[in-house]
């Protein structure tokens, strides 16, 4: 599928087209954190594999940040199912109240109009039903728009990480070639 007129850099495993080569040696990263533009050309190739690292680092950050995001999303959602499930049908319905993660105590649900809500750091805040909806509603939507913020940022770093892992492997691919050629290639 390749052109056999563009001359090409080959190791065992990839085929690498000069003209990719001379575009790679061009590309250029921008680090969204610092907002800085990072030219890989002019790079090392120790440069190259401690800014693959940091992208590796940073990816690895940002999908446990999004991992956390959807827990706590879930968690969100489940309770304004759990709101649904209140209905004057259901005073006086046995249930375990919960007083560790695992450790519960017997009780009868009583009112079901109003419910306690964690407003975050060991603080309740009484609402209305609907209220409590609306709260855990504004949460919902807050944390999916991190969430496509965090998941646009990792797709970021993947494109920058690859862009890096390929100059990487295109001036692994020079090196071999030009030890090959130093060498003499292989005697007879």
């Amino acid at each position: 599928s390749r052109d056999p007129s563009i001359p090409a850099i080959s190791t065992a495993r990839h085929s690498f087209p000069l003209a990719l080569l001379v575009s790679l040696c061009f590309y250029k990263v921008v680090m969204s954190a610092e907002g800085q533009t990072i030219s890989l050309g002019s790079m090392s190739l120790e440069q190259l594999n401690a800014l693959r690292e940091n992208l590796q680092e940073e990816n690895r950050f940002l999908t446990a940040s999004f991992s956390q995001l959807r827990m706590a999303r879930g968690k969100f959602q489940e309770s304004r199912e759990c709101l649904k499930t209140l209905t004057p049908d259901n005073v006086g319905t046995p249930v375990m109240v919960p007083i560790t993660a695992s450790l519960y105590v017997k009780g009868k649900l009583g009112a079901v109009d109003k419910v306690m809500v964690d407003v975050g750091t060991g603080y309740y805040v009484e609402k209305a039903v609907p209220e409590a909806d609306e709260y855990l509603q504004r949460k919902v939507s807050y944390l999916s728009d991190n969430m496509e913020k965090i998941e646009s940022n990792i797709g970021e770093k993947r494109k920058n990480l690859d862009a890096v892992m390929a100059v990487m492997q295109a001036r692994i691919a020079e090196q071999q070639q030009r030890a090959g050629a130093a060498g003499g290639g292989p005697s007879a």
